[in-house]
């Protein structure tokens, strides 16, 4: 399937699935550039490996511009807020998608890595995430860092099931039910998620 053709068959599968849930605000301004769109531009920048809203904004706008004409019209920081702002809908979605995408819901593995909110230099005068972010130690690298940590469970053959963002300081035992929700049979993880009274207690087997 060429670049052009899986645009339009994203779009298509977004927008189906959107306008079926109505009206997705209730006050306020249409926005220039509708949430299908917005989405679309989204997932098919980060499935091309464009991590960033800048370049995602910039791909588009040069590419693709007769495809999205509002896009010429929408800076990209009002761009990348729209996108934020539908996070909801981006969750539903994944999850009806989980259900048509092949994997075994009975074996997955979890795992965390570390995501800074700024350069550990700049910490103590970063108000960004300020009250949310907490140091941390990025035991790859060994060294602190501030942000949060990600922890991910991914289901055989590899499909992430299940996302949980929390502050770098927050013990893996702590995210170990949300990391489990909706799940059965066997997880595995490394021992920071591993406790013998949570493993009793809990129905899914913890190796």
């Amino acid at each position: 399937m060429d670049l052009s053709t899986f645009i339009v068959a994203v779009f298509c599968l977004i927008d189906d699935r959107i306008e079926d849930r109505g009206p997705l605000r209730q006050r306020g301004p249409a926005p220039k550039l509708s949430d299908s769109e917005v989405l679309t531009i989204e997932v098919v920048g980060e499935f091309l490996g464009i991590d960033t809203d800048k370049a995602i904004h910039l791909f588009f706008r040069r590419h693709y511009a007769e495809w999205f004409p509002a896009l010429g019209k929408v800076h990209r920081t009002t761009f990348a807020r729209q996108a934020a702002n539908l996070w909801k809908i981006k969750e539903r979605l994944w999850q009806e998608l989980l259900g048509l995408a092949p994997h075994d819901p009975a074996f997955a593995t979890c795992a965390s890595m570390p995501l800074a909110a700024c350069l550990f230099a700049r910490a103590y005068r970063c108000s960004r995430f300020r009250g949310e972010a907490a140091f941390g130690k990025d035991t790859l690298l060994k060294q602190t860092f501030y942000g949060f940590r990600v922890h991910v469970r991914v289901s055989w053959p590899g499909l992430i099931t299940r996302v949980s963002v929390a502050p770098a300081n927050a013990h893996e035992l702590s995210v170990v039910p949300e990391i489990v929700e909706g799940t059965r049979g066997v997880v595995i993880g490394d021992r920071n998620y591993h406790s013998p009274k949570r493993r009793k207690s809990s129905l899914t087997p913890w190796v």
